[in-house]
């Protein structure tokens, strides 16, 4: 996923030379995922998780690209980190992300009663909808986005479910979705395809006017549009889409996450609300950088204590242009 302004788009920026090709919002491992989760469920979760070791080590020599927006990370994250300690630490970067996809067969095959949530802060989410107010849930690919997704089904207000609409990229991975959808049934929220960034932000703006939740990522951008932020040293560009989206309605915002703490376990994490609003518009850019440098700070703060767990996997501190939320 990443985020495209809802209305207006900010300033362009002036272009850069050499821009890298960033994340193009495909998903190429369809089969592959279909066949780990089909062991996952035939021969069992450990079998799976074994699977990976060899796989992580194919895509350690092969897969280019990925090693080396994995070594820039850690880099960053490590200063001083090379040689066997930094291949290491690679492989385990690796090793967390196909773990986490694994573990969304705990949601896709109904399994999900079987993972423990340990939730800090999500009173807030239930405060706000208590109030008929529609709230804007931000969070990243930081963890396991997806298998978080599945747990916001449940919030209550007033006696009645409240929709959950997750804006996602709608692309090669729907025929995988389809399928896994015949063992699990109906996913508990309901997708708004980024694909069209301005029907996106309709649907998004008529679902918070309903008081439903709209869950967004912070850390992928659509087009051009965004703002850069320092993020672990380097300025690094950033989507203005979703505080955007909170400014022109009015709902307010909620920081969440959703980090591995080890096998069927998992840490949700909530902070606000957040309310942000334009006094005028010759501070609109300052407004979106010092709030998504709030955002950003919170992402640095994690990435201290699950510094494994960032699942971007391209050219993130160059890339000026995404494709999907």
């Amino acid at each position: 996923m990443a985020t495209a302004a809802p209305s207006e788009s900010p300033p362009a920026e002036a272009p850069v030379t050499s821009r890298p090709k960033g994340w193009d919002g495909r998903t190429r491992s369809g089969l592959g995922i279909l066949i780990f989760f089909w062991t996952f469920r035939f021969l069992g979760p450990r079998l799976a998780y074994a699977m990976l070791y060899p796989v992580v080590f194919y895509y350690q020599l092969f897969a280019r690209k990925a090693v080396r927006a994995s070594t820039d990370y850690l880099k960053r994250r490590y200063p001083g980190l090379r040689g066997l300690r930094l291949w290491g630490r690679r492989y385990r970067h690796f090793l967390s992300f196909g773990r986490v996809l694994v573990d969304r067969a705990y949601a896709f095959l109904g399994m999900l009663g079987e993972v423990k949530f340990e939730q800090d802060g999500h009173e807030v989410i239930e405060e706000v909808l208590s109030q008929g107010k529609g709230v804007i849930l931000i969070s990243a690919h930081l963890g396991n986005w997806e298998l978080a997704a599945y747990c916001l089904g449940g919030f209550l207000a007033q006696g009645r479910r409240i929709p959950v609409n997750a804006v996602m990229y709608k692309g090669e991975s729907e025929k995988v979705e389809k399928q896994l959808k015949r063992a699990s049934g109906e996913a508990p929220f309901r997708v708004i395809a980024s694909n069209d960034s301005l029907q996106a932000s309709i649907e998004c703006m008529e679902a918070l006017k309903r008081g439903e939740v709209v869950a967004i990522h912070g850390d992928r951008i659509l087009g051009a549009g965004g703002v850069r932020v320092p993020f672990l040293g380097t300025e690094a560009k950033f989507p203005t889409g979703p505080f955007v989206l909170a400014a022109n309605t009015g709902a307010p915002v909620v920081f969440t996450f959703a980090n591995r703490l080890g096998m069927r376990r998992y840490a949700l994490m909530a902070r606000g609300p957040y309310t942000f609003r334009f006094e005028n518009r010759r501070e609109r850019d300052q407004k979106l950088r010092e709030w998504a440098g709030t955002y950003v700070r919170l992402l640095e703060e994690l990435l201290q204590k699950y510094p494994l767990q960032w699942h971007n996997f391209y050219d993130y501190w160059r890339t000026e242009d995404g494709t999907g939320w």
